[in-house]
């Protein structure tokens, strides 16, 4: 199923840090779409975390992020977190990052910003050299992503220290 085509007054842009509060507000309307999967935390807290990393990301370029702007309104977000590891046979550079954020207004999905977004991500990535882009991908983002060429991997495990 091919999504709508985005508004005429719709655009794509590299978020800056006049963006970071509505980044943050964005990013915690996505945490409240999965408190199961994520757990809860007081808003405030979160918020405050989230601006530090993002006013320490757009400082120093290891996190990118992209905004979709409709209406006079950002209205879709997605962030690279871009990371060193050793390099390795399939990934020579060891320059990797972790695809996140990406969410939409309920009023504006299915109207192609996220493909929009991943798509200026993904071209990002390429000119930057990266070697791979992980994810978690929600039920209703996954064909997004398998359209752009992403692949499930049962190779993933993960720990978290208690």
């Amino acid at each position: 199923m091919s999504a709508v085509s985005p508004s005429p007054a719709m655009a794509v842009r590299l978020a800056t840090p006049d963006d970071l509060d509505q980044l943050v507000e964005l990013r915690l309307q996505l945490f409240a779409c999965f408190p199961q999967a994520l757990g809860t935390i007081d808003d405030e807290i979160m918020r405050t975390v989230s601006k530090a990393f993002f006013t320490r990301a757009f400082d120093q370029g290891d996190c990118q992020s992209w905004v979709a702007v409709a209406d006079q309104q950002i209205v879709a977000q997605g962030s690279l977190a871009v990371f060193q590891r050793p390099p390795f046979p399939g990934n020579l550079s060891g320059r990797e990052a972790y695809l996140l954020n990406m969410y939409t207004l309920p009023d504006y999905r299915r109207r192609g910003y996220s493909k929009a977004i991943l798509q200026q991500a993904m071209d990002w990535a390429r000119e930057q050299g990266l070697g791979r882009i992980w994810l978690h991908a929600s039920e209703d983002g996954q064909p997004l992503y398998e359209a752009a060429g992403f692949l499930p991997s049962a190779k993933y495990m993960e720990w978290i220290p208690t």
